[in-house]
């Protein structure tokens, strides 16, 4: 119906549906003002409609005259047209605020949302660097040289001092106190026989790291670590919080033989209700995001660490910046800095995941 109307010309949902009725009388139930108007609301979002009248891509589409494989084409190139080209640079200001005429491409706007917060948006985007933008790029893996590269090449004006010795001061005073994971530790008054623990080819599955000359650490747990230290010649001993030495090999339970034999009950069927209930419960966590269900710390660290020794490919979820979750099925490289060095299947290309936004690990091969 919009298609036969001259170009530019629309019609609201009211008249839409008068129109629809007229020609479909049978459909009256399913073509009343509410629902034409859901269906011009998802045109417009899809770029098919606007102010009620068929755009021009959505004629490309309805273009008899073309071969139904080449209409998509025809339809993105007059989209294309439609749409103002992505830039590639942006203007620093003096006061610190980044000002972005234009759509930035798709990389470059991702590496500005590391680096800056948007202050206002619009058709140009004002961006503001802060003390805390810059900690949030340096957290996420960037350095000091990328930063100050990444303003140098991209800004179409002088890069302002100010922002420079800002850059500098945040860098020197980040990373001063580190904090970390870890499931264990192994500590030794003697520094040369640690430094042999940690340089065993027997313990490299353990990934450990030295602290201090007398500390190292593993991700591994502390039954785990003890098999494999005392497998490799070693004789450690495990310490509790206060540093005396405990056992930890895992007790039998002792099951006391009953004074006689019970009579054989079957279990109780459950009623209607208790059938409802659970039911119903089971529908609220099928329903639940993937990101609700979080997996110990640790435990991320060791499967992160397995899998990158074994080149196994995991399905992670991953919480972006903005709190949207995701599925990623990724490949892991190695780990560094926080950050987890992957393979991205959906992308293409290595990709940094932050370690402590992934909130589920899965093996691909499980699923």
């Amino acid at each position: 119906m919009l298609a036969e109307l001259p170009a530019g010309a629309g019609v609201d949902a009211s008249r839409a549906s008068a129109t629809l009725i007229w020609r479909r009388p049978r459909w009256a139930r399913r073509l009343q003002p509410a629902p034409i108007a859901d269906l011009l609301t998802e045109g417009h979002a899809l770029g098919l409609v606007g102010r009620g009248a068929i755009s021009t891509p959505a004629r490309a589409l309805l273009d008899e005259a073309l071969e139904p494989a080449t209409a998509p084409a025809a339809a993105v190139g007059v989209m294309a047209r439609a749409l103002p080209k992505p830039i590639d640079h942006f203007l620093v200001q003096a006061d610190l605020t980044v000002v972005v005429p234009g759509p930035l491409q798709r990389e470059l706007a991702d590496d500005l949302t590391t680096v800056a917060t948007v202050e206002s948006a619009g058709t140009a985007m004002v961006y503001r660097v802060s003390e805390q933008s810059i900690r949030h790029a340096l957290d996420v893996g960037k350095s000091r040289d990328w930063l100050q590269e990444f303003f140098a090449n991209r800004s179409k004006t002088p890069v302002p001092q100010g922002l420079t010795y800002l850059i500098d001061d945040v860098a020197r005073r980040h990373g001063q106190l580190r904090i970390g994971m870890a499931a264990s530790f192994v500590r030794c008054e003697d520094p040369t026989l640690l430094a042999q623990v940690v340089a065993a080819p027997e313990a490299d599955g353990l990934a450990l790291r030295a602290l201090a000359p007398t500390v190292a650490v593993s991700p591994a747990p502390i039954s785990e670590v003890l098999v494999t230290l005392r497998g490799a010649g070693f004789a450690p001993a495990a310490e509790d919080s206060t540093g005396a030495v405990v056992d930890v090999r895992t007790r039998g339970a002792r099951v006391p033989t009953p004074q006689r034999r019970r009579p054989y009950r079957p279990p109780p069927r459950p009623n209607s209700e208790a059938l409802k209930a659970v039911v119903a419960v089971l529908r609220e966590v099928t329903a639940a995001p993937f990101a609700n269900v979080r997996v110990d710390p640790a435990v991320t660290m060791s499967l992160l660490q397995r899998a990158a020794k074994d080149q196994a490919t995991l399905v992670i979820s991953y919480l972006d910046a903005a709190g949207v979750a995701t599925q990623r099925v990724v490949a892991p490289i190695t780990l560094r800095g926080g950050q987890l060095v992957a393979f991205d299947s959906s992308s293409g290309r290595l990709r940094d995941f932050a370690i402590h936004r992934i909130t589920s690990v899965v093996s691909a091969h499980d699923r």
